[in-house]
């Protein structure tokens, strides 16, 4: 593969604005268990506690642009999931059951006795694990842009990955050059509506999307979501996790009908849908979806639990239009 897909993604999909001197999101690790974690940390005294995931085929880079506001209000740890982002894993790890293990290992190394969970993408049915079983690790949950069902209403070409073993066959063989392309430019243009990433985000996604070992371990995830998304789902009810459903109303991939199917069914929750975002919509609603975390972890997390009343409660109300600048 030649770098011409990466040169001209630099040239036209990365942002303008001028980058910093200091990389805050220099690759750095942690052994956990069998792991190489890769992380950034920002420890702030006194405050909540906000543990970051990240999706796919990018990595914590994409809270590069939420980074400064967040650290400000949050006791902060973002971690590349293992064999996502630079974190690599087997594919033998790769289940929403077995990485919410991990999340739970990352927390003890850390000292985090609990924590808010914040779970875009692929990231979503792991928090959802987690929070199913482990809950009193957790003091809320954010999940976004990905699946907590079986099946998710999702794209023809997501749905076709998962449900197909001769899809992902190809995926990792014959065809896996274009699928890596694909991903490529899903992460840096096809799953915004607007917002740029910046030229380290690009460089780092393209060295993940191309890199053999995670680009398997990413399409035997997607294999894994037939026998633990059926097993999550049949457990959404259980949840007593106060849970922050957020969106990107113009996801083409995770559709936003998964937002209203979740909310139905777990209990203690509130849905935000930005109606200008796209999928990965923590970056394209920019400061609406930093209010939204940072007032939910404050306050509003706490307020569900009084919030349950009639068959629609009067805190799932999503944003309307005009909330992105």
């Amino acid at each position: 593969m030649t770098h011409s897909l990466l040169n001209m993604a630099l040239k036209e999909y990365a942002s303008n604005k001028v980058e910093s001197d200091i990389d805050q999101f220099s690759p750095q690790y942690v052994k956990v268990g069998k792991f190489d974690i890769r992380y950034v940390r920002h420890e702030k005294a006194n405050a909540p506690t906000l543990v970051l995931l990240n999706g796919l085929p990018q990595s914590i880079r994409m809270w590069e642009s939420a980074w400064s506001v967040l650290c400000q209000n949050f006791n902060l740890l973002a971690f590349d999931i293992p064999g996502f982002g630079l974190t690599k894993a087997d594919e033998s790890d790769m289940s929403p059951r077995k990485l919410s293990q991990v999340v739970i290992q990352v927390f003890n190394h850390f000292g985090i006795s609990k924590a808010h969970l914040v779970g875009p993408d692929v990231g979503a049915p792991i928090a959802l694990a987690t929070a199913i079983n482990y809950p009193n690790r957790l003091e809320s949950i954010n999940i976004f842009d990905g699946p907590g069902s079986y099946p998710p209403k999702m794209s023809p070409i997501l749905n076709a990955v998962i449900k197909l073993r001769v899809v992902r066959w190809l995926a990792k063989g014959l065809n896996k050059k274009s699928v890596m392309e694909t991903n490529f430019k899903t992460a840096v243009k096809e799953g915004y509506h607007h917002y740029r990433p910046t030229k380290r985000a690009i460089k780092e996604y393209y060295d993940i999307a191309f890199d053999e070992q995670s680009h398997r371990c990413a399409i035997s995830f997607f294999g894994t979501y037939s026998k633990d998304l059926p097993w999550i789902e049949e457990r959404l009810k259980e949840i007593r996790i106060p849970t922050l459903i957020t969106w990107g109303k113009l996801d083409p991939f995770v559709l936003v009908d998964n937002a209203d199917y979740l909310s139905k069914r777990i209990p203690l929750s509130k849905v935000v849908v930005f109606e200008n975002a796209s999928h990965f919509s923590s970056e394209d609603a920019g400061a609406a979806y930093q209010d939204a975390i940072i007032n939910w972890c404050q306050r509003e997390y706490k307020q569900v639990y009084l919030d349950i009343k009639g068959s629609e409660p009067a805190h799932k109300t999503p944003i309307g239009h005009g909330v992105l600048s």
